[in-house]
C-alpha cells in the first residue's frame, strides 16, 4: 500500500515538474514590452475603411468599418451594414471608451468590454502581448489574455501600421472578427 502511494506521489510530482518547466518557456518577442498598434492612425488623415465580418457561433454580420482620428486625438470607430443600418459607433480617447450608439443585441456589458479590448489592441499601443511571425514574415500573430479573455490577432500583408487583413479570434467564445482593408477609391 505504501509502495503504491509513493509511486503515485512521485508520478504526480514528476508530472507537475514537467508542467512547471514547460510553462516557464523563454520570452517571445513583444512579451512584457510595449507593442505598436496594429493600425496606425494620424491626425488629419482620411478615414480608413475596412470590410468587417463578425462571426459568433452560427451568427454572421458583415458590413463596413470606418475609423478616423479626430483633431482632439479621439479615435472614432463606426460600423454599419451595407444597407445602412448602424451596428455601433464607439469613441476611444486615451483611457476612455464611449459607446455613442449600438444595436440592441450588442448592448451587453461583456460584449462591449470585449470590443473595447479588441479596438484598444488595434489602435493603441499594447502591453503583455506575445508576438510571433511566420518564417516568411507574411503573417504576424499577437496573443494576449488568458482563459475567456484570450484573443489572438492575425495580421496579414503587414505594411507597418497599414495591414491588408486583420483577423481577431476569441477561441473560448467562438467569436471571430475579420477586417479587410478597402481601397482608397471607395
Amino acid at each position: 500500500m505504501r509502495r503504491s502511494l509513493r509511486f503515485v506521489s512521485l508520478t504526480v510530482l514528476l508530472f507537475l515538474g514537467i508542467q512547471v518547466q514547460t510553462s516557464c518557456s523563454p520570452r517571445i518577442s513583444g512579451e512584457g514590452s510595449t507593442v505598436p498598434p496594429v493600425i496606425e492612425l494620424t491626425q488629419g488623415e482620411e478615414s480608413q475603411k475596412y470590410n468587417i465580418q463578425l462571426d459568433f457561433m452560427k451568427h454572421h454580420m458583415s458590413g463596413m468599418l470606418i475609423v478616423r482620428r479626430m483633431p482632439d486625438n479621439e479615435i472614432r470607430i463606426v460600423a454599419s451594414t451595407y444597407f445602412g443600418l448602424s451596428l455601433f459607433d464607439f469613441s476611444l480617447h486615451d483611457d476612455q471608451f464611449n459607446v455613442n450608439s449600438c444595436i440592441e443585441p450588442m448592448k451587453k456589458e461583456k460584449v462591449l468590454k470585449l470590443l473595447e479590448m479588441d479596438f484598444r489592441r488595434l489602435f493603441l499601443n499594447g502591453k503583455d502581448v506575445r508576438v510571433k511571425a511566420t518564417k516568411d514574415n507574411a503573417t504576424q500573430k499577437r496573443t494576449s489574455g488568458k482563459g475567456f479573455g484570450k484573443s489572438v490577432v492575425y495580421i496579414t500583408d503587414d505594411t507597418p501600421g497599414d495591414p491588408a487583413q486583420i483577423k481577431i479570434k476569441h477561441p473560448w467564445i467562438r467569436l471571430t472578427i475579420r477586417l479587410d482593408k478597402l481601397s482608397k477609391e471607395i
